[in-house]
């Protein structure tokens, strides 16, 4: 892995591994479970001695901002002094940044998911469900959060990867992925149009570097669609995806992190060539692992 300095970013290491205690919730992506991160979980268990883990599934078939919301109540329900980090992988960092939106301005955020949610096309249902929560401010505001090859900036929005959206556009046509709200906030703006009416200053660590096609399994296999239509669809390599979606430097619009908020951000790609690591289980690496232990250090 080649080094990666944290320290402009973050500052210098102030965390003990045998007494720090954190509580860390992880939350997994798309399609998947909180079973393929035990290993992660009991990897920061063994490291951080004092800490505790919430390593939960969820429906990952509704939608971001709902799930988000539900983890900021999850949060809030620990009624912790703990410092709080939040991991999210894929989707799962979505879900993080949503949470950490709620739970530093939760009045505002379930005043606009009430006012500006129908109109970025959330269900009403979604929205009687944030406010059915009752989300209030925590004992104290989240220490970090710590996204792994998490779509941060879009995945798959009109207007940025050239060529792409119509591609998409045509595929969705011919074979809709069953309405899934989980979907919809992947492949379009809407949840990004809602975060930018939010600042936050929390210190967040974004890390990436896979191979291959990262929606061969994600939003409903796009390409088996387009194959089935008569269409060669090809996805763009990571060495795109990555830097004009995982980052927030390349934003389409303005994040509540960078933009509008004062938030110390890093972008880490772990692996330059995109060819050892896939994006799947990325958070199995090693080196990945040890950045992560660097940045938490640096809390």
């Amino acid at each position: 892995m080649p080094l990666i300095d944290l320290e402009p970013t973050f500052g210098k290491k102030q965390q003990s591994l045998q007494q720090w205690n954190p509580i860390f919730f992880i939350r997994h992506g798309i399609g998947s479970s909180h079973k393929p991160f035990i290993n992660l979980e009991e990897f920061l268990k063994v490291t951080f001695r004092q800490c505790k883990t919430n390593n939960r599934s969820y429906d990952w078939k509704d939608s971001v901002l709902l799930n988000g919301a539900r983890l900021a109540k999850q949060v809030l329900d620990t009624n912790t002094d703990r410092p709080v980090i939040l991991i999210g992988h894929s989707m799962g960092g979505l879900l993080c940044r949503v949470a950490n939106v709620a739970l530093t301005d939760p009045s505002g955020f379930v005043s606009l998911a009430k006012s500006l949610g129908p109109r970025l096309t959330y269900r009403n249902v979604d929205v009687l469900d944030v406010v059915a929560l009752q989300l209030v401010l925590p004992k104290n505001p989240v220490t970090a959060i710590i996204t792994l090859a998490t779509p941060n900036s879009g995945a798959m929005l009109a207007g940025q990867l050239s060529g792409i959206p119509y591609l998409l556009k045509t595929a969705l046509n011919l074979f809709p992925p069953t309405n899934l709200q989980s979907v919809a906030d992947l492949t379009s703006s809407r949840l990004f149009r809602f975060l930018q009416n939010f600042s936050v200053n929390t210190r967040t660590l974004s890390i990436s570097g896979s191979q291959g096609n990262r929606f061969a399994r994600a939003s409903g296999q796009l390409t088996v669609w387009a194959d089935k239509a008569g269409l060669k669809m090809e996805m763009p390599n990571d060495l795109i995806v990555e830097d004009r979606s995982v980052d927030l430097q390349y934003s389409i619009l303005p994040s509540e992190i960078l933009h509008h908020g004062k938030s110390p951000y890093k972008h880490a790609r772990c692996y330059m060539d995109c060819v050892e690591v896939a994006h799947t289980n990325i958070y199995e690496k090693q080196n990945v692992r040890d950045l992560i232990v660097d940045f938490l250090q640096r809390c």
